[in-house]
C-alpha cells in the first residue's frame, strides 16, 4: 500500500512539475484551438508543457455559463476602431440586442446575430493566466462581420462573480485577427518575448494601431509533439495530461 501511494505521488508530481499548471476545461476544443494559435506563449505561462501538452484538472461540475455571461458580461473589451459603425452599445451583451437581433444561448456560451455582425462567445476554461494564484475564466469571443473579411477572436479573462447578478468585466488577454486565411496573433503583455534570454529592456514588437496595448507574437503552425501524440497520463490525484 505504501509503495502504491508513493507511485501515485510521484506520478502526480511529474504532471504538476512538468512545466504546466492544471486547468479546468469547459470547452476543450476551443481551449486546444487557442493553445495552437500561441503555443509558445502558453508554454511561457506554464499552461502547456515543453512537449505541447496540457494538464487537465478533472471536475464533476455541471455548471452552465451561457445565460450568466449573456446577462452580466460587459462588451466593453471589444475594440472600437470603426467609428462606432458596427459597435452595439449596452452595459451587457443582452443590452446590445436590437429588434433585428437573434440570440441563442447554450451551456457554454451564446451567439448573437446582429444586423451587421455575428458574435459567438464561449467559456473555455478556468485557469491561472498570470500565475498569481488566482483562477480566472478564459473566454473566447469571435466577431464576424456580415460584410468584410476581417474576423477577430478575442481571448478574454473574467474574474468569477462573488455574488449573484454581479456585472462582469473582461480583459483581453490575446487576440487572433484573420483576413481570410492570413491570421496574426496578439498577446497582452506577452511573456514569450522575454524567453530564452531576450532583453527585457528591448522595445516591444510594433503592432497595428487597431490593437493598442497588444504585442504581436509570430508563431508557425504547430502540431502535437511526436512524443506526446495520442498519450494521456492519468493519476488518482484528479489530473490528466493530454497532448494538443
Amino acid at each position: 500500500m505504501i509503495v502504491r501511494v508513493l507511485v501515485l505521488l510521484v506520478l502526480a508530481g511529474m504532471l504538476c512539475g512538468c512545466g504546466a499548471r492544471p486547468v479546468t476545461l469547459v470547452d476543450e476544443k476551443g481551449f486546444v484551438e487557442m493553445s495552437r494559435r500561441m503555443p509558445k506563449e502558453m508554454q511561457a505561462r506554464q499552461l502547456l508543457t515543453d512537449d505541447g501538452a496540457y494538464v487537465q484538472r478533472l471536475s464533476g461540475s455541471s455548471a452552465t455559463y451561457g445565460e450568466l455571461l449573456y446577462t452580466t458580461l460587459s462588451p466593453d473589451f471589444l475594440f472600437d476602431d470603426t467609428g462606432g459603425q458596427h459597435v452595439y452599445l449596452g452595459e451587457t451583451f443582452r443590452d446590445t440586442r436590437t429588434p433585428s437581433s437573434f440570440v441563442h444561448t447554450s451551456a457554454t456560451g451564446f451567439t448573437i446575430q446582429h444586423p451587421t455582425q455575428r458574435i459567438t462567445l464561449r467559456m473555455l476554461a478556468i485557469l491561472d493566466w498570470d500565475d498569481d494564484g488566482q483562477d480566472e475564466w478564459m473566454l473566447s469571443c469571435k466577431v464576424e462581420p456580415l460584410r468584410g473579411s476581417r474576423v477577430r477572436t478575442y481571448y478574454v479573462l473574467v474574474t468569477p462573480p462573488s455574488r449573484s447578478g454581479q456585472r462582469l468585466k473582461g480583459t483581453v488577454a490575446a487576440l487572433c485577427e484573420c483576413y481570410g486565411l492570413v491570421c496574426n496573433t496578439y498577446v497582452n503583455k506577452a511573456r514569450v518575448l522575454d524567453r530564452n534570454g531576450n532583453d527585457k529592456s528591448a522595445p516591444a514588437t510594433p503592432v497595428q494601431d487597431s490593437v493598442p496595448g497588444l504585442e504581436q507574437v509570430t508563431e508557425p503552425p504547430r502540431g502535437p509533439a511526436p512524443a506526446a501524440q495520442g498519450k494521456d497520463v492519468t493519476t488518482e490525484s484528479g489530473l490528466v495530461e493530454r497532448s494538443l
